[in-house]
């Protein structure tokens, strides 16, 4: 147990000054944690943050339109793969009746499945080369920074 050198009072364990006569004990407060290191986010410049259209005519490739237009052209794929599905299904039906359920019931779900899961892994590889680029960028910046 640790008492006051001043005023004599004892002491909390731990505790950077007095809690009566607010003399410091010498007792270094422990040290608070370190904050969690913030996820880098790259900062919005004025190419970033054109628009699509801009960025579309945009005739030195400095800004990208892809990282725009993802989602919308994995919704395209979506859409397509629904309809060759659809099509392989009626296609089946107008040879036989059996080959149609078939396709309904297995082959046009499987299908459907694999594509949508193709075309996103090949979206996704495009992001990551495209974000790739946009952080090498932003890597070159700091270095010449300095």
């Amino acid at each position: 147990m640790a008492f006051c050198a001043k005023c004599g009072t004892q002491l909390t364990a731990g505790a950077a000054a007095c809690s009566a006569c607010g003399s410091p004990t010498g007792i270094a407060a422990p040290a608070a944690t370190p904050p969690a290191p913030a996820r880098y986010i790259p900062p919005v410049n004025a190419q970033e943050a054109a628009g699509f259209l801009s960025s579309l005519f945009d005739l030195s490739f400095t800004t990208f339109v892809t990282t725009k237009l993802i989602k919308v052209l994995f919704i395209i794929s979506i859409v397509i793969a629904a309809f060759a599905s659809l099509g392989l299904v009626v296609s089946m039906f107008a040879t036989s009746a059996i080959a149609g359920i078939f396709m309904l019931l297995i082959g046009a779900p499987l299908l459907f499945f694999f594509y949508v899961i193709y075309a996103r892994v090949v979206m996704e590889v495009l992001i990551v080369i495209f974000r790739c680029s946009e952080y090498l960028a932003e890597i070159a910046k700091q270095g010449r920074r300095s």
